[in-house]
């Protein structure tokens, strides 16, 4: 088997099903690839839908009774998987027909991660409360004459799904996180190596990467239950263990549209997780990437500051400075989130810190060594955490 499709859901079962279907109408030998769906404790009738599916494919499906959190279905579907290489492909995803095959075209080479186009949409189905957040389905014009405002109604026939003509109807998602992602491809889409945040890639609606490679650093964080940064986490393992990633903009997926239970109180938790598991020197570009939208950091020049860092990160002597760094960025961290910082470390370290030297020493950094960005960045992160 050379392929397996990780697929977690919860609550999904008519995005699934087109998702299913599409994987259906892929260009390669159907023994090729299986398809791995793990049910969350949906309450949906999924498992109904799954053991009617006629797939071409292998299908393997197992439902948890109590939803444990996206990571850890996805741990269940990988201890299932029989393929080499694992294709991580959401619920709610449309692949395109060559995508298994663009994604195993890849994996010539050994330890390489595939993130190929994350930031697809399209709107299939018709669903009250994403009216009632901002969606005016009247605008589409690809409503058919017999649409019905049913929740659930589907807007996308099957029809298209199998000849691939939605794709006629899809959009680039608009937001800040999607320009990062352009602007990323556009500076380095000829040399990935010269990108020291491709971690940052790693996006698993449309990632691929050796199932050995995934045990090898431990799969997915169980620990991260809420929404974001579990695929950030097993990147970043995947990175500093020495894998090479691969931007592919000609893999496609395209995300269908729905209502979301993302609740910011679970962005603030998993931040605050992810910058204390990697409270390191060495995993500065973690916290950076997590909390530099929070700093006076210039973002677009965060590339060339973790040049910088990982240049002082050989010499022993920038350490102590490297130190300061990262402790300032957590107590803008707690500041940030609002965390208890008075009457603890963080504060007694800020308020032990000779801000007036400090200063001094970045703009010595910044004309004797050439470390600029860097020298930029401290300087920023000394005003946000002190006025």
């Amino acid at each position: 088997m050379k392929a397996s499709i990780i697929i977690p859901l919860y609550n999904s079962k008519e995005r699934l099903y087109y998702n299913l279907l599409s994987l259906n109408n892929q260009d390669c030998d159907f023994e090729i690839f299986e398809v791995i769906v793990v049910d969350n404790g949906s309450n949906d009738d999924t498992l109904q839908m799954l053991k009617k599916f006629n797939s071409k494919y292998k299908l393997k499906f197992k439902r948890i009774e109590k939803n444990r959190g996206i990571a850890h279905g996805r741990n269940e579907a990988i201890k299932m998987a029989e393929g080499d290489i694992l294709i991580f492909h959401d619920s709610d995803m449309i692949a395109p027909k060559d995508f298994v095959t663009k994604h195993l075209n890849d994996h010539k080479d050994q330890n390489v991660v595939v993130c190929g186009i994350s930031w697809k949409r399209i709107i299939t189905f018709y669903y009250e409360e994403l009216e009632q957040s901002g969606t005016n389905y009247e605008l589409l014009d690809y409503l058919s004459e017999d649409f019905k405002k049913i929740n659930k109604y589907p807007i996308i026939k099957k029809q298209s799904i199998i000849d691939g003509s939605y794709m006629n109807y899809s959009f680039d998602l608009d937001s800040d996180f999607t320009k990062t992602l352009k602007g990323i491809l556009n500076n380095y889409r000829d040399n990935l190596d010269e990108y020291v945040l491709s971690w940052r890639l790693f996006i698993t609606n449309n990632a691929s990467v050796e199932r050995k490679r995934v045990l090898d650093v431990g799969m997915f964080d169980e620990a991260i239950v809420g929404y974001g940064f579990e695929d950030y986490d097993l990147g970043i393992r995947l990175y500093k263990s020495g894998s090479k990633f691969i931007y592919d903009e000609d893999i496609l997926s395209v995300h269908q549209e729905h209502p979301t239970n993302i609740k910011a109180v679970e962005i603030g938790t998993n931040t605050s997780y992810i910058c204390n598991k990697y409270n390191n020197i060495y995993f500065i570009d973690v916290i950076l990437v997590c909390m530099a939208y929070a700093t006076s950091i210039n973002l677009s020049h965060l590339n060339e500051l973790v040049k910088d860092i990982n240049k002082m990160l050989e010499l022993s002597y920038f350490k102590p400075l490297l130190n300061i760094f990262l402790e300032l960025l957590q107590i803008r961290r707690k500041q940030f989130f609002k965390e208890d910082i008075y009457n603890n470390y963080s504060f007694i370290y800020a308020n032990n810190i000779d801000v007036i030297k400090l200063i001094k020493e970045m703009y010595i950094l910044q004309n004797s060594f050439g470390i600029k960005y860097f020298s930029q960045a401290m300087l920023g992160l000394i005003n946000d955490v002190y006025n």
